[in-house]
């Protein structure tokens, strides 16, 4: 039987928020265990992370290295891609980049919870779904 490839997988920054807040990082434990994934990122993605974090009313969940003590969890399952395309398409244009992260990193999902990222359902091979519908897809694989 042919080993499977790992899933490739984009998690936007409002859902790395809301798993850091909420103590679920064990969610993406869980992902990149049982489906083998792979983390993608690109620096841009790291940039928005750290923007983000570094608001007042986020601070208190995060210590002063927050990002890197993160991505030191993950280092193991994650890919960092040097991002060349350029993508036009999505109603917020800061959310863009993460389009052509998943175009250069050939995702196979986007989780998020971006409305003006979710109505495009999907983008290349990248499926666009929320965290919720990604476990209900991938919970009998």
């Amino acid at each position: 039987m042919p080993k499977s490839k790992p899933l490739k997988i984009i998690i936007d920054t409002n859902l790395w928020i809301s798993f850091v807040i909420s103590h679920k990082l064990d969610i993406i434990d869980s992902l990149l265990f049982s489906f083998k994934a792979r983390l993608l990122f690109s620096s841009e993605l790291i940039d928005e992370i750290q923007e983000t974090i570094a608001k007042p009313r986020l601070k208190k969940y995060f210590g002063v290295n927050g990002i890197e003590v993160m991505l030191s969890k993950f280092e193991p399952f994650t890919d960092l891609v040097e991002v060349e395309s350029t993508v036009l398409i999505c109603r917020d244009p800061k959310d863009n980049f993460l389009l052509a992260l998943a175009k250069d990193g050939k995702a196979d999902y986007l989780l998020t919870g971006d409305l003006d990222l979710l109505e495009l359902k999907k983008f290349g091979r990248a499926k666009i779904v929320t965290i919720a519908t990604f476990l209900e897809i991938t919970k009998n694989h």
